[in-house]
């Protein structure tokens, strides 16, 4: 097996100190998880494997036997010494800490689990038996040695069987599409007409703006609340009012897998293929914040202390629109599908590369949209699986989205570079610092279109989606 080996009564008395009680509950039950617990770190292997090996013992060590006279070369199994040397008391706590209620399941899953052992080990390196050894590998990368059982060989392997005894259940957001922001806006444009309340017409065009912003420059649910007012405000009139309008979503913060603060600058488009109304409400909550509230700095998306706000403040009236606009726009989201499975999390990010994925973008630039480096491909997902396919919603895929061989074209905006992704008909940008100067955006699509035709990128025209549009008149009240 490769780990140590010992009963369930050594375990027991490895982490109690003393023998088991048989009129006691709490014994047996320590009895039963330490069993739970043997099994996990012994089944990590397949059973072919463990068979495998057993039968190659067996037949060495009689070869052996037979040919020579050997003393007492074989190691010892078990341990003399009453000590838990493998993290036996961490593994049974971690057992008992997946029997509480999980959000999607009756139990918690494996990842919400092994936040037990994490807390030993930060627990383990902040106490007594803190180590600063250290060893560098070839790449510069500092590994650092622990004497934490957690770490141990035991640990892996009990953690490795948990998790395929256990399994595990992906539980996504749903996508949102063109068709349902569409509808959305409809729903919410009537809503907020009618509104005589100042507090739920700002609730609203947060909403909107929030849902736009992910969608168009594929955030993550948790980074648009970084969004600054004064960082927006800065590129405000020059972009909006440029050849080809755009909005530069400025972000100040830390993306996931970044280790510090910086700005991020994404820019948006004011006018996109499918005629998203991305600058309507944009440009309607800008207002309310620098006119209404006299507000030029701190974060867009704030509460009244100017505190961030979280994805659960909107989150709740998203599905409550959402659901209307299942009601309102048959056909537009799935009949069979729950409303509540749409999040401000990851519906807009899943729609983003679903939709880049129909409009026949190429892979390169799906993996630069997410910005989704080596080190991040590299974990965090199914093996063999590239982030863009865990993104991509599947019933939302267009049968036309393969045979269009797409590049990119690079033109230097201000102080950045911005990389424009040329879908025929349609241009979008990300960004990336630059420590050189340029000037300012003076390319028109068709000078765009042409240096496109000179990098040989080529692509037939698709069709643009269709809105959602209700039945029988203008207001989503008298569709059905």
């Amino acid at each position: 097996m490769g780990i140590p080996f010992e009963c369930d009564l050594c375990h027991f008395r490895n982490v109690t100190k003393r023998d088991p009680e048989l009129s006691n509950a709490k014994d047996g039950h320590t009895l039963m998880v330490i069993r739970r617990a043997n099994l996990d770190a012994c089944w990590s292997r397949a059973e072919s494997t463990v068979r495998s090996n057993l039968s190659r013992i067996i037949l060495d060590t009689q070869a052996a036997e037979f040919s020579f006279e050997l003393y007492d070369y074989l190691p010892k199994l078990g341990c003399s010494r009453v000590e838990d040397r493998v993290g036996m008391a961490v593994a049974i706590v971690t057992l008992n800490a997946s029997l509480r209620p999980g959000k999607y399941t009756r139990h918690l899953q494996y990842d919400s689990m092994r936040n037990t052992p994490t807390w030993y080990r930060n627990a383990y390196a902040a106490g007594t038996e803190y180590m600063v050894d250290t060893l560098y590998a070839h790449d510069e990368k500092k590994v650092h040695a622990t004497n934490c059982v957690t770490a141990g060989e035991w640990f892996v392997r009990f953690k490795l069987g948990a998790k395929l005894r256990m399994g595990q259940i992906r539980k996504q957001n749903e996508a949102f599409t063109p068709a349902i922001i569409h509808a959305l806006d409809k729903v919410v444009q009537d809503l907020w007409e009618t509104s005589t309340d100042t507090e739920e017409k700002k609730k609203l065009e947060e909403l909107m703006s929030y849902v736009l912003m992910e969608f168009c420059a594929c955030l993550r649910g948790e980074e648009v609340p970084l969004l600054s007012l004064q960082g927006l405000l800065t590129f405000w009139e020059e972009t909006v009012s440029s050849e080809e309008p755009f909005i530069m979503l400025t972000l100040r913060g830390k993306f996931k897998g970044e280790g510090e603060l910086r700005w991020h600058c994404i820019p948006i488009p004011c006018h996109t293929k499918s005629g998203l109304p991305v600058l309507k409400w944009i440009r309607r909550m800008i207002r309310r914040l620098v006119v209404d509230e006299d507000r030029t700095s701190g974060w867009v998306f704030a509460d009244s202390q100017g505190r961030q706000r979280r994805i659960g403040y909107y989150d709740p009236l998203l599905v409550e629109m959402l659901d209307k606009v299942k009601t309102h726009f048959r056909g537009v989201i799935n009949p069979v599908t729950d409303v509540g499975e749409y999040s401000l999390w990851r519906s807009g990010r899943r729609g983003a590369i679903t939709e880049a994925t129909n409009q026949g973008v190429d892979q390169n630039t799906i993996d630069l949209m997410g910005r989704w480096r080596k080190k991040e491909k590299a974990r965090g997902t199914e093996p063999g699986l590239p982030m863009r396919q865990v993104y991509t919603e599947l019933p939302y895929l267009s049968p036309n989205t393969e045979g269009r061989v797409l590049d990119l074209t690079r033109a230097e905006v201000i102080e950045y570079r911005l990389i424009l992704q040329l879908v025929p008909g349609y241009v979008s940008y990300h960004i990336e610092p630059s420590s050189k100067g340029g000037s300012k955006l003076e390319r028109t699509r068709k000078e765009v279109e042409r240096k496109a035709l000179q990098s040989r990128i080529v692509g037939p025209r698709g069709t643009e989606r269709e809105r959602a549009k209700p039945r029988g008149g203008r207001s989503y009240a008298n569709a059905a």
